[in-house]
């Protein structure tokens, strides 16, 4: 197990700004760049930053609804970021329910009384429900919830930008028919999302007629997904693109395509979203909008625990920046291979 005098090696500090700031001392002056190098070492070598019981942050996390999605490496990557950004700051995040747990009443008042001094919110959750939850729990942070209310602070990335980046990659590359199989948030159907406002917006201003037979709901279901892969290919006039909700979905779409014959990019191109590390290595490389999971979580854990030592201030909206990554999944722009 490391200990301090190695973190301070390989940070390349002293032990004393090791210690202070770990300790959260705000009399001690330091740059950020230290700040980030001891954090760093912290992280790397494993270091557990001692704190005494009494004194632990206890934090709570309420994730998606589907099984596919609580599992989905997307929100395990923020999950991970979470946990980093706790360990270094004297927080555990002891408590993690699923938003359909929560429909049962005795799961849910055992979270009410569990006594935490702050969850996370990765899912949308009715009104009545966000109520109870303050009420008990003192602190709120949304996570990957564009439009998540003002009252609450929230840290994640702007969806309208992010699929709008999805969108004119297709474009770009010369793509006019152009499918989508995707999920939403509990009671929230899926020609409401910003998804799909997003993208019958840039269908119309590149003068492209919208067809709804090109969108498919799979219920963020593999399995669902793959049979509905099937589904478009088959129609008479398939799409020449699909745009999958998440990398997850994304291999499915490539794995229905393989078993009917279907070549990716030749016959059909394929664009994902999350950018998760098994992107890289699918057949061929996934195109997909870079999403940056990690910091995501780190910087919701470093909100939260200031929240709770009172150095919250104002309400703050969080967002990280988005990317294309573009891979083998496309043609090139000139329609060619």
């Amino acid at each position: 197990m490391a200990n301090i005098r190695q973190v301070a090696k390989e940070a390349g500090v002293s032990i004393t700004t090791v210690s202070r700031v770990l300790s959260g001392d705000e009399s001690f002056s330091v740059r950020e760049e230290t700040k980030r190098k001891v954090m760093d070492a912290v992280a790397k070598l494993g270091y557990k930053i001692p704190v005494r019981e009494q004194d632990l942050i206890r934090l709570g996390c309420v994730m998606a609804m589907t099984s596919e999605k609580y599992s989905d490496p997307f929100f395990s990557e923020i999950l991970s970021g979470i946990e980093r950004g706790c360990a270094t700051r004297g927080a555990v995040l002891s408590v993690l329910k699923t938003y359909t747990e929560l429909d049962d009443a005795r799961v849910l008042q055992e979270l009410l009384d569990s006594g935490l001094d702050g969850v996370f919110l990765m899912e949308r959750v009715p009104s009545d429900l966000l109520v109870q939850l303050k009420t008990h729990i003192p602190n709120i942070v949304f996570i990957d919830n564009d439009e998540a209310d003002y009252d609450y602070d929230s840290v994640g990335f702007d969806h309208m930008a992010a699929n709008k980046l999805a969108m004119e990659c297709l474009l770009g590359h010369g793509y006019k028919r152009i499918a989508i199989i995707s999920g939403s948030s509990p009671n929230e159907p899926l020609g409401d999302t910003i998804r799909m406002t997003t993208y019958r917006e840039t269908l119309r201003k590149a003068g492209i007629e919208f067809d709804p037979e090109l969108i498919k709901d799979c219920e963020w279901d593999l399995d669902i997904c793959a049979e509905q892969t099937k589904e478009l290919m088959s129609l008479p006039e398939p799409p020449d693109a699909i745009f999958a909700g998440s990398d997850s979905l994304a291999s499915a779409v490539l794995g229905a395509l393989y078993q009917m014959g279907i070549r990716c990019p030749e016959d059909v191109g394929l664009i994902g979203f999350n950018n998760i590390e098994m992107t890289a290595h699918m057949v061929p490389p996934l195109t997909t909008v870079r999403i940056r999971t990690k910091d995501i979580g780190e910087a919701a854990a470093q909100r939260i625990v200031d929240m709770v030592k009172g150095r919250g201030g104002c309400v703050r909206k969080i967002l990280f920046p988005t990317e294309v990554v573009e891979r083998g999944s496309l043609r090139d722009t000139n329609g060619g291979l």
